[in-house]
């Protein structure tokens, strides 16, 4: 299950959020945008990344309450066929 984290303070670290996570479970992967506050965390088992959801949201990670939520599987996908291009005048 992908979870995002929101509000992360500019320091943290992939390595940071791995050792969050792992108290609740296997980790699968980890991805930190710092310029952005976010990151995302996979974790191979819905029910540990549910915990993890449950445990740490609003919870405290170097200065800043942390918001973790699920992330929603995209449906449909990718456009079908060519993308339009707008003709110039």
């Amino acid at each position: 299950m992908r979870i995002c984290v929101r509000n992360l303070p500019a320091e943290a670290t992939e390595e940071d959020l791995r050792t969050l996570f792992e108290l609740f479970g296997k980790v699968s992967s980890v991805q930190v945008r710092g310029l952005q506050g976010q990151g995302f965390v996979e974790m191979p088992s819905k029910s540990a990344a549910r915990d993890a959801i449950a445990g740490l949201d609003n919870q405290n990670l170097l200065g800043s309450d942390i918001e973790v939520l699920e992330m929603q599987e995209r449906r449909g996908g990718p456009p079908k066929g060519k993308p339009r291009r707008r003709r110039r005048r």
